[in-house]
């Protein structure tokens, strides 16, 4: 396993961000950190498995972000104001395939 730096997370979420809501079903968008491809616009990985990242809405239902596993572990998460890394007090779970909205 690699360490990542938080400015080549945030590069790779972005790209996810940007190209994966905006392409088509099977689109391949080439990160730093690995091959990430879809099967529903909602949930990204890549082909090892060892990273994902899930389209999500806030809690309070007023933004849409992006959030950055690795082996199931939250790393962080990107948005329209950019790349925020995951800190002791800020901890999502990695919800299961049936847990997740689909997103439209």
């Amino acid at each position: 396993m690699r360490n990542y730096v938080d400015e080549d997370l945030g590069r790779a979420a972005g790209r996810v961000w940007a190209e994966g809501r905006a392409n088509p079903i099977g689109w391949e968008i080439r990160t730093g950190i690995g091959t990430f491809s879809t099967g529903d616009r909602s949930t990204w990985h890549t082909y090892s498995g060892s990273w994902s990242a899930e389209l999500r809405r806030s809690q309070h239902g007023r933004h849409w972000f992006l959030a950055l596993f690795e082996d199931g572990v939250y790393r962080g998460r990107y948005d329209t104001s950019g790349w925020h890394a995951a800190t002791d007090r800020k901890r999502i779970r990695h919800l299961r395939s049936y847990q997740l909205l689909l997103a439209a």
